[in-house]
């Protein structure tokens, strides 16, 4: 399965979020408009400092 940006999916919902319960609905993977954090974690924080790879 692609997960890049543009891949056509099909996903299984929860009922009460499917158009029709009990069957795939179609998806396609985009883009996401991130805003930076205005309280980061102290990952996001470590990610900043380059500390965030495990070696």
């Amino acid at each position: 399965m692609s997960s890049a940006v543009g891949a056509d999916l099909t996903v299984w919902l929860p009922d009460e979020y499917a158009c029709e319960p009990g069957t795939p609905e179609w998806a396609r993977v985009c883009e996401v408009p991130f805003r930076p954090s205005v309280n980061p974690s102290a990952l996001e924080v470590a990610r900043e400092r380059g500390e965030d790879s495990a070696e």
